[in-house]
């Protein structure tokens, strides 16, 4: 990128600082949390299926049942994007191996529902919170201040991201 400035924490002008924030650093950081985040989650991913003794599909299936419970079936086979008969047969897996409880929707009872077994996934939700703790351990250096800002921009970003997907769901891939 032949015109981005560089970035440096020693600002002269408050006019400079504003500049490179509201342009190249937000630049970063948006491809940062979308593209950067979820290739390194992605190989994480992997590797803690693989210590959970899981498939990859089959510990997302888990991810997506813990994050947007209750979750029908046919919702899971759009996520996953798996044929209906595939999704069956890794819904049955998971529930025989203690992941996962079908009970009616809470809202129409005539539905299917997918849910976690707290129980069961108490040891996959630490492993999956292993990551955090490293995020962790790199915000110590930050100010309440800052760390308020931050909490505010992921949340606000994550509840776009979240709303998005979940429209996204109401409708049939083409």
């Amino acid at each position: 990128m032949p015109n981005k400035q560089s970035l440096t924490t020693e600002w002269t002008e408050p006019e400079a600082r504003d500049e490179v924030l509201s342009g190249h650093m937000q630049n970063d950081i948006v491809r940062m949390m979308l593209r950067q985040f979820d290739v390194y989650l992605e190989a994480n991913k992997h590797l803690l299926a693989q210590a959970a003794g899981l498939s990859l599909n089959e510990y997302k299936a888990l991810e997506f049942v813990l994050a947007l419970k209750p979750l029908s079936p046919g919702k899971l086979a759009q996520l996953l994007d798996l044929s209906p008969s595939g999704t069956q047969a890794l819904i049955a897996r998971l529930e025989s191996a203690g992941y996962l409880l079908r009970k009616p929707h809470p809202r129409d009872g005539r539905m299917t529902s997918l849910y976690p077994n707290q129980e069961r996934c108490k040891r996959l939700i630490a492993d999956m919170d292993l990551p955090a703790h490293h995020i962790m351990n790199a915000t110590a250096h930050y100010n309440p201040k800052q760390l308020t800002a931050l909490y505010d921009f992921l949340s606000k970003s994550l509840g776009h991201l979240r709303k998005d997907a979940l429209e996204r769901l109401k409708h049939k891939p083409n």
